[in-house]
């Protein structure tokens, strides 16, 4: 299996469970983002341009990234 798909693949598995089921706010816990040195940021950007602007992969990424803002908002 190519690497693209492989990583492509991984990701969508690893991201599934971020569709959780809770319906409320909770404020007994932030969630810890982790950040990401800009050299690991730059690679993600490379990787996922070569993939496309349509690719699910992007799509996820981009559903990803608005959960991070949004956990980063929710604990200020």
């Amino acid at each position: 299996m190519p690497f693209v798909k492989r990583v492509s693949l991984v990701l969508a598995i690893s991201l599934m469970p971020l569709n959780g089921c809770a319906t409320g706010a909770s404020d007994a816990a932030c969630l810890s983002v982790r950040p990401y040195a800009a050299a690991e940021q730059a690679a993600a950007a490379d990787e996922l341009e070569r993939l496309g602007p349509q690719s699910m992969t992007g799509k996820f990424i981009a559903d990803y990234g608005r959960l991070r803002d949004e956990a980063r908002a929710m604990c200020r």
